[in-house]
């Protein structure tokens, strides 16, 4: 009901007109239209889950024809013992692979034991794959496990199996072969059932003929292949991961939308550190509001800051971020190979990896 006042020309009120209209259609229509709204942002939000959900397994997401087919070898592993070695440039997501194949697997109750062989001090190797006993050393006051009795009933992951040296592949063999092997310091031998999958960057048919990896060793590590496209390979999974990992930085299932000339910038760029470089691009767009590709450099002429990159900064804190720069960029322009980086600057791939640790360039793994 809606009332109106009638007044005279002096403006007293001189009687009420009331108007009364039946709205019960009304608001029959406006909530039928309101419900039908709903429902159709459930059926929107429910088709974005099945489309994302199509073109992943596991945390690689991909729809791509090579995707496809690494997926395919994938389903395949997974149904069996043997070991698999996953290639690929630094960056494409080896480890989300064997991870996977292993979550696929029946081992996939057990624990999935990731080891960077890299990054192992080299007179730790044995103890930190065998375990030891106490007093086996100066500094083993306990006995300890290694990683070979950690990956009993699960799955053994060697990354960076390339810089692994030759004596501790031969230690390695007969773990491989039968699962025995004995802890530093002790007689007696153990025994652990895992299934090896080792992952690299590297030609190793080619260190084997250099002698720097054994015939017998890359024999029992290159059973089942899976090789991984680097992400310029593969242009039509960019907008998939943007997504992706927007939702992962964010939080959020509502990412904030990026612009069209960046979107296309993004798309035509080559990564060199692949699809890991992309989640670096995308956090640190979010963070300054500024798309920032690292480029390219020659080992000669080394990266290069701009003049006004660090001003009103305490000294500490620029030689900090001009490190951070000089380490991203060569880590990039390397395919963010950590032995061939540590080289050109001149440290040791311990030193590299503790700067990378402390400068926040070991990403936090959304999937890829």
């Amino acid at each position: 009901m809606s009332v109106r006042a009638i007044r005279n020309d002096e403006g007293k009120v001189i009687h009420l007109d009331g108007f009364i209209e039946d709205v019960t259609e009304a608001r029959l229509r406006e909530k039928d239209l309101q419900e039908r709204s709903e429902n159709l942002s459930r059926e929107v939000q429910q088709l974005r889950a099945s489309f994302r959900d199509r073109y992943r397994l596991g945390k690689i997401i991909g729809k791509s024809a090579v995707m496809q087919e690494v997926y395919e070898d994938m389903l395949g592993a997974a149904g069996s013992d043997t070991s698999v070695i996953v290639s690929g440039e630094s960056g494409t997501g080896k480890e989300l692979v064997a991870h996977g194949i292993h979550e696929l697997s029946r081992r996939r109750t057990a624990e999935f034991i990731p080891v960077n062989c890299g990054a192992i001090p080299e007179h730790l190797l044995e103890s930190e794959f065998f375990g030891h006993k106490k007093g086996a050393f100066t500094g083993a006051n306990t006995d300890s496990l290694g990683y070979l009795d950690r990956a009993n009933q699960g799955t053994l992951f060697l990354d960076e199996v390339a810089e692994l040296r030759l004596d501790m592949q031969v230690k390695l063999l007969r773990a491989i072969d039968d699962g025995v092997y004995f802890p530093v310091g002790d007689s007696k031998p153990r025994k652990s059932d895992f299934r090896l999958i080792t992952a690299t960057n590297r030609n190793l048919r080619e260190m084997v003929k250099t002698g720097k990896i054994r015939e017998d060793f890359f024999f029992r590590v290159d059973v089942v292949p899976i090789d991984l496209p680097p992400l310029r390979m593969r242009r039509e999974d960019i907008p998939l991961l943007i997504d992706h990992f927007l939702r992962g930085i964010t939080k959020s299932e509502n990412p904030p939308v990026l612009p069209g000339p960046v979107l296309e910038a993004l798309y035509k760029y080559d990564y060199p550190g692949n699809v890991r470089e992309l989640q670096n691009i995308l956090q640190r767009y979010l963070a300054i509001r500024k798309l920032d590709f690292v480029g390219f450099f020659g080992e000669e002429q080394g990266p290069r800051p701009s003049p006004t990159a660090y001003e009103g900064m305490p000294l500490q804190e620029s030689v900090t971020e001009y490190e951070k720069s000089i380490i991203e960029k060569c880590l990039a322009f390397h395919q963010w190979n950590r032995s061939r980086t540590a080289k050109v600057l001149g440290i040791n791939r311990k030193t590299l990896y503790s700067k990378m640790k402390a400068h926040g360039l070991i990403l936090p793994h959304y999937g890829v």
